[in-house]
């Protein structure tokens, strides 16, 4: 994912000493799991890595086979015998998170699941289950990673927090843990309705991407955004809903940054700029002599002796141009 010139010790001595125990062991394995976790104790912030082995019936095992189990996946006196390893970004001394650690600790991760997609999947047994879970699964991890593949990481700034809000405008802590919020509350039925973006009301003015998004989720108004990509960078609100309730807005919280009057002047200018669309479309439209539903004769790109009849879907506008959509007719003049 992203690799940087540095292996954790404590992590390639708990990796070195799991896999070394599969290794013998194989026939015997049940379950592994690779997983990892982020974790807050004593004020300390951490990424975990984590194996976690399964033995069909350690009861069974020989002698010998214990004790290789216990040395290699349950001995807790050892030096890497704990049951998992901590790259910790943030203490309780440090005011900001460290992300070189946190580059680290992907880089290690990586480099440890494609150990157990390789070498380790090709030498368990048949029955053997293994789990390898994805980063991309958590939030943390993909706002990190969005942030550096965008060139946007530099290991000379003091302060990622505020280089990430001066970049996005939006708090990292807050995309976190507003990512699932999101994604459950987001409206999923195609969309006929007008929206406009968080970030064109923050450009307006309206107030902090954070609030904005914060009060949508409260007052439950619909809003859509791509799915398909793995991070939030912009949602699409309902105008008429946001309308409504920005009119009658209460702030709930102290330093809630929202601007109602700055809201409701971008909203207007944007129905002002649907409507002024909405004429020049008419006025063309009517230039031309076409509107919705007309039959139309479409030219043959390749034989200009030859046409196609459609029927008239849409009247856009493009640049200057008339954009007109249409569906072209079969013979026995049914949609094509």
């Amino acid at each position: 994912m992203y690799y940087i010139d540095y292996v954790n010790a404590e992590f390639s001595h708990y990796l070195n000493r799991y896999c070394t125990g599969i290794v013998l062991l194989k026939e015997e394995i049940k379950k592994i799991a690779v997983s990892f976790y982020l974790s807050n104790a004593y004020s300390n912030h951490a990424c975990r890595f984590s194996i976690d082995i399964d033995l069909f019936d350690f009861k069974k095992l020989s002698k010998e086979n214990k004790d290789k189990a216990n040395q290699y996946f349950y001995n807790s006196n050892s030096e890497t015998g704990s049951q998992f390893v901590s790259f910790i970004y943030k203490s309780q001394r440090d005011h900001d998170i460290d992300i070189k650690m946190i580059k680290a600790f992907i880089a290690n991760y990586s480099f440890a699941k494609n150990l157990f997609e390789g070498f380790i999947k090709n030498i368990i047994n048949e029955r053997c289950v293994l789990e390898i879970e994805s980063l991309e699964k958590e939030p943390f991890f993909n706002y990190i990673g969005e942030y550096i593949s965008h060139g946007n990481y530099n290991e000379k700034e003091t302060s990622f927090s505020k280089k990430y809000f001066e970049l996005n405008h939006r708090d990292f802590d807050f995309d976190c843990h507003y990512h699932k919020i999101l994604v459950e509350n987001a409206t999923r039925e195609p969309v006929d309705y007008e929206t406009i973006t968080d970030k064109e009301l923050f450009n307006a003015s309206g107030g902090n991407i954070d609030d904005i998004r914060r009060f949508v989720i409260d007052e439950k108004i619909p809003y859509t955004f791509n799915n398909y990509l793995k991070v939030i960078d912009k949602i699409n609100i309902h105008v008429p809903k946001l309308k409504e309730k920005i009119q009658n807005y209460i702030p709930k919280y102290s330093f809630e940054e929202i601007y109602p009057q700055s809201i409701l002047q971008k909203i207007y200018e944007k129905e002002r700029e649907k409507l002024d669309k909405q004429i020049l479309i008419k006025q063309k439209s009517e230039k031309v002599g076409v509107e919705l539903d007309d039959i139309i004769f479409v030219d043959d790109e390749w034989c200009k002796n030859k046409q196609y009849i459609g029927v008239v879907q849409e009247i856009n506008l493009l640049g200057a141009s008339l954009e007109i959509k249409y569906i072209l007719l079969n013979n026995d003049l049914s949609k094509s």
